[in-house]
């Protein structure tokens, strides 16, 4: 199955503009792709700014006194607003960017149609596997915007070269293997009724009592006790044993 391609419009290939320009693209652009949006607002041109500052985008080029900035960084920001939504820290988001081309970085920007029917019953078949450039990311947004149209198929004799190159281990690589994982990991907690798709974590201190008889407390707890907390829980725990007793009869 290969994936939709939601071409970039015709005239950002030789855009220019600057830091405000710049985010106002970004903002026509992410319209197209409401799930970068929900989280984290609209593009800006302090947030473009600081953007140039740590990295996450390439430093525009100058023209006598102006910065213009172009194509690649209005596709480093949106593939930079997927990784950050992704959970990715700042800093290993601007390593990623830096290591990637723009065809590259296209792959990790999501459109928002739902697969079909069939489209998910040759997801299945084929395991979760990735497109072609390994980039795309599976699930409900498994799609990308691309700077051409959609290229037909590779001849079957291309595809030990692709699959060589799926096997490449660059920081895109890395990131979208893990970001696979991370949706993976989403669609079957909800599957087990985790309504929100996440594992909850917390740090348990273990009591032994004894080598049959354990207490675990949430450490968050621990603090915020009172004098009186430890000796409610042991009366709690008592009778909680009590009924256990009853409830099998002994």
């Amino acid at each position: 199955m290969k994936p939709l391609l939601l071409s970039l419009p015709d005239d950002l290939a030789t855009w220019r503009g600057t830091a405000a320009e710049l985010a106002d693209k970004v903002n026509e652009l992410l319209a197209g792709v409401p799930s970068l949006t929900d989280d984290a607002g609209t593009a800006n041109e302090r947030l473009v700014r600081h953007y140039v500052q740590v990295g996450v985008l390439t430093a525009p080029e100058r023209e006598g006194r102006e910065a213009l900035f172009g194509l690649r960084q209005a596709v480093e920001f949106l593939a930079a607003r997927f990784l950050l939504k992704d959970g990715w820290p700042l800093a290993k988001v601007a390593e990623i960017v830096r290591g990637t081309d723009v065809a590259g970085l296209t792959q990790l920007i999501p459109t928002e149609r739902p697969r079909t029917r069939a489209e998910e019953v040759a997801a299945k078949y084929r395991g979760g596997s990735s497109t072609a450039a390994g980039l795309s990311r599976p699930g409900p947004q498994s799609a990308a915007f691309a700077l051409t149209p959609e290229a037909p198929p590779r001849a079957a004799s291309a595809r030990p070269a692709v699959q060589k190159a799926m096997r490449l281990d660059t920081p895109l690589s890395r990131a979208a293997d893990i970001s696979r994982r991370r949706v993976s990991l989403e669609e079957n907690l909800k599957a087990l009724g985790n309504t929100a798709g996440r594992p909850e974590r917390r740090r348990i201190v273990r009591i032994e009592l004894t080598p049959w008889c354990h207490v675990d407390v949430d450490v968050g707890q621990l603090s915020e006790m009172s004098e009186d907390t430890p000796a409610t829980l042991g009366a709690a725990l008592t009778q909680a044993l009590q009924e256990e007793r009853i409830q099998k009869g002994r």
